[in-house]
């Protein structure tokens, strides 16, 4: 039953204006708009969507009495892979089938989760091209300026989860779910790649003593230039960053994190670190820190508060 991807996210907002512009200048395809809601896509088929706060299909959530994510979709290959986990889920607690198919549960630390047939879009991605030294790929081809950032893809989602139970939390993703682990540093959190992905997290839960609650998500873009771009275009249109530029120690990516009148924060980032099955999982004693290198701005931390350290 292997879960390959993050298939789409559902939002309850107060301001569904203010979100829908944000997803909008963000750089998703904008699919269907109402007074009810608002659906966006990735060029691979993702979909978020953002319903109003008190819309009675929302699932309950451990912040949910504010803007926040309500509901996380796990993308599965098949309809047995669906059966699969349903069955699985359904060994300990409740599972609600909809009439699309998909199925859903709640996780350890009382987050909606769902299950559904991937429907990936084709996409075709053209590396970039860089020059170094005699190696050319960029001849005669000058670097130009883009409007705004176009995310290929939904790569990760983070939570926050009391420490209480956290081994608990975890162990639910990786033996009932298949998820792999990557870096886990003791006490913490937890990075977790889909056994279907190759990025070196799909999913971090992050211990914070204040409880469970939603962090942010993650949306990849094809490189440094267009995390700047992207990210000079959402300050022109007032959007606040929560971080400076930088890359991440655990993961390598490249970042930039805005934050989200959805709830939580966006972030862009490219080139993460990939892994297969012959990766070993790195046990930290201690955080290795958040960023390689971050951007300096006497307006702007580089990181997050360390109560707050997403990746």
């Amino acid at each position: 039953m292997p879960i390959n991807r993050v298939e789409s996210l559902v939002y309850g907002v107060a301001d569904l204006a203010a979100g829908t512009r944000y997803y909008e200048n963000w750089g998703l395809e904008l699919v269907e708009r109402s007074d009810s809601g608002a659906l966006f896509r990735t060029p691979t088929g993702q979909t978020i969507r953002l319903l109003p706060m008190d819309d009675p299909s929302l699932p309950p959530a451990p912040d949910g009495e504010k803007s926040t994510l309500r509901q996380t979709v796990w993308g599965v290959d098949s309809a047995d892979d669906l059966e699969a986990i349903a069955a699985e889920m359904a060994k300990d607690r409740d599972v609600v089938r909809a009439a699309d198919g998909s199925i859903s549960t709640v996780d350890e630390s009382g987050f909606s989760i769902g299950f559904a047939v991937s429907q990936p879009g084709d996409v075709k991605v053209e590396m970039p091209k860089v020059n170094l030294n005699e190696n050319a790929q960029r001849l005669n081809v000058t670097v130009a300026a883009i409007p705004q950032a176009q995310p290929l893809r939904l790569g990760h989602v983070v939570f926050y989860i009391a420490p209480e139970g956290a081994d608990r939390a975890v162990s639910f993703y990786i033996d009932r779910l298949g998820f792999r682990l990557s870096d886990s540093t003791v006490g913490r959190g937890d990075f977790m790649r889909c056994a279907g992905s190759r990025d070196h997290h799909n999913l971090f839960l992050l211990q914070r003593e204040s409880g469970a609650g939603f962090n942010h998500a993650a949306f990849e873009v094809r490189d440094f230039d267009e995390i700047m771009m992207g990210g000079a275009y959402m300050k022109s249109q007032g959007w606040e960053p929560d971080t400076t530029p930088g890359r991440h120690i655990l993961g390598s990516n490249l970042y930039w994190y805005f934050r989200n009148p959805c709830g939580g924060n966006t972030e862009y980032f490219a080139d993460m670190d990939c892994m297969d099955d012959d990766w070993e999982p790195r046990i930290w004693d201690k955080s290795p820190g958040f960023a390689l290198w971050s951007i300096d701005d006497p307006d702007q931390p580089s990181t997050p508060p360390a109560a707050s350290m997403p990746s």
